[in-house]
């Protein structure tokens, strides 16, 4: 069976600690957490309890275009069903 290499890098939001950024998943060492305005980047252990991954990067931002579109936050909260019952 062959295996298809990745084109594009898998990207989280995240937090390492106390600082927010972006982790991008490297084969076999872990993440390389960058926070937010930082040309650097920290390469962190998979098992670091001090990583939090919020969500991919580009289903993040996809999602927020499409709310954009719809009308923004407010009418995408006021557009739901409250289905509490």
């Amino acid at each position: 069976m062959a295996t298809v290499a990745r084109s594009t890098p898998i990207v989280h939001y995240a937090y390492y600690g106390d600082l927010y950024g972006t982790a991008e998943l490297l084969n076999g060492s872990g993440y390389l957490f960058r926070a937010e305005g930082e040309r650097t980047a920290t390469l962190v252990s998979y098992k670091d309890p001090d990583l939090l991954l919020l969500g991919l990067a580009d289903v993040a931002d996809a999602q927020h275009d499409v709310d954009m579109l719809v009308g923004g936050a407010a009418a995408v909260a006021c557009s739901r069903e409250q289905e509490v019952r």
